[in-house]
């Protein structure tokens, strides 16, 4: 049983602005989402991502590397299903003082989930889409503003490009990306380069070396 002060990485997401949409449509898209992640992800979580209220998840992830593993996966997984609703996130490094559940993360108590749901209410103005609170604040300082990139970068993306999006990600072959969406060679260059596909895969391998030294 977690002693009070033990310490984990505690992940909670919420849909931007979900009064916007259907929200039976909603609730089951992001359950659908929390369910693969736990699915594909079992062996990255401590508990599970559980949906605590229609439009919000949290969960416990096993070390930074593994909750940042985790945000590009609910990233990707949007444009797959081509989902047009945001999410935002809050990983925060914090007590947890109940047993960690491996069935779900509901119902679980400490002053980490506090501050981390604290942290994803928050109401300003020029409020982030990610949100890193960890011990070392430099690093959370240099997370912030690397994902703040991110999102620039992936805030011009549009639904009706998400398929293809994904598939340039995922390939850097121009020709067989294009055989793919019945478009030559030249338009998928052009298209990778308009929506910063290349740019978006190096932010990732820039964030994945820069945590590695911290990703414990």
């Amino acid at each position: 049983m977690a002693k009070p002060g033990d310490t984990y990485y505690i992940l909670m997401g919420d849909v931007i602005r979900s009064r916007d949409y259907e929200l039976k449509e909603l609730g089951r898209n992001l359950k659908d989402l929390v369910r693969s992640a736990n699915e594909d992800l079992s062996d990255k979580t401590l508990s599970p991502y559980t949906v605590t209220l229609g439009d919000e998840f949290q969960g416990v992830t096993r070390s930074l590397s593994s909750g940042i593993e985790t945000l590009f996966y609910f990233e990707e997984l949007r444009l797959a299903r081509k989902l047009d609703f945001k999410l935002q996130y809050v990983l925060h490094f914090g007590e947890i003082e109940t047993e960690i559940n491996p069935e779900t993360s509901y119902g679980m108590l400490g002053k980490g989930l506090a501050q981390a749901r604290n942290k994803l209410a928050e109401k300003k103005r020029d409020r982030k889409r990610f949100n890193f609170s960890l011990v070392d604040p430099e690093l959370s300082l240099q997370l912030n503003r690397l994902f703040e990139v991110m999102d620039g970068i992936t805030g011009r993306w549009k639904k009706d490009d998400f398929t293809l999006l994904l598939d340039m990600i995922n390939n850097e072959n121009d020709r067989e990306v294009g055989e793919k969406h019945s478009k030559d060679r030249s338009q998928i260059y052009r298209r990778r380069k308009t929506l910063m596909v290349n740019e978006y895969n190096l932010m990732k391998k820039v964030i994945s070396t820069f945590i590695n030294p911290a990703s414990t």
